[in-house]
């Protein structure tokens, strides 16, 4: 499915993503602290026990994403081709993208402060109908790809209105 021309993120996206998931997790145990003391104290019945569950099980589930970082980290790529930018991603359920650059209608790139720390941005690329992202790519990439994609979207355009 992986075309063999396809650029891969940095690697530092691996941290970054590691990251996002530990202050999500830090913020959930938090929340299931809180929310716990709260039922413990007052309320000693299956829905206490219930909550537990659920906030356990949603830990599980974002320890269980943090483990499997570099798996799709393995997944997560794109490719620009002279009609169009493709995009891949996912880890169970795969997904590829395909956006004709005459269908570009914008490019944009955004960076957080995390994103910032490893000198990398969020590549957005908005067509008529939907936003597409390339998660996390270095700031020099991010801005030649930016540039790029609007001068042949500029000129995929021309051509289309020229015939």
């Amino acid at each position: 499915m992986l075309p063999d021309n396809a650029q891969k993120l940095p690697k530092s996206v691996k941290i970054v993503w590691l990251i996002h998931t530990s202050i999500a997790f830090v913020l959930i145990l938090a929340v299931g602290l809180v929310i716990n003391s709260f039922f413990l104290n007052h309320w000693q019945n299956i829905l206490a026990t219930i909550i537990q569950v659920i906030f356990v099980l949603v830990l599980l589930c974002l320890l269980a994403y943090a483990l499997l970082i570099p798996y799709y980290y393995r997944f997560h790529q794109y490719v620009i081709n002279p009609h169009s930018v493709s995009i891949y991603k996912g880890f169970f359920w795969r997904q590829s993208q395909t956006i004709p650059l005459n269908r570009i209608q914008n490019v944009d790139t955004v960076q957080g402060p995390i994103l910032n720390i490893f000198k990398l941005q969020k590549l957005s690329i908005v067509t008529a109908a939907n936003a597409f992202t390339i998660n996390a790519i270095d700031e020099k990439t991010a801005l030649q790809l930016r540039d790029q994609l609007i001068q042949a979207a500029r000129q995929a355009r021309e051509v289309d209105t020229d015939d």
